[in-house]
């Protein structure tokens, strides 16, 4: 306790954190944690849903059997609502998806919101 240095001394200097929380006063301190914490909050939560309302009908376990009926419900429900679509056919144990380059990313990440990564093999399309 010796070492610290007393406040009052002309030797002391404030640093730019003490500035501030003597500027903003307790309250002020409170109020900006609670922005913070509801900045973080909205960062970690929010997110939209790509397909408003859509709900994948069955499990991976029952589409890693059925391939050709996960075929099916991606090309009635779930491609006509995203943009970038080439091209999808069943190949090696997976539904092979070529999706176009400028929409590569979104939609597969819409895809895999609802669906198992291990259902599909995604493909850029060559332009």
């Amino acid at each position: 306790m010796e070492n610290e240095k007393d406040t009052k001394s002309p030797e002391f200097k404030e640093t730019a954190g003490m500035q501030f929380a003597r500027a903003v006063k307790p309250a002020g301190c409170i109020l900006l944690l609670l922005i913070l914490l509801g900045v973080l909050y909205l960062c970690f939560t929010s997110g939209t849903d790509p397909i408003p309302g859509y709900e994948a009908p069955q499990g991976t376990e029952y589409y890693g059997k059925h391939l050709n009926e996960l075929q099916t419900e991606m090309q009635e429900n779930v491609f006509p609502q995203l943009d970038g679509e080439e091209d999808s056919r069943v190949e090696g144990g997976k539904l092979t998806v070529i999706l176009e380059n400028d929409f590569y990313a979104v939609s597969r990440s819409a895809i895999l919101r609802y669906y198992d990564e291990s259902l599909f093999d995604f493909q850029r399309a060559d332009n």
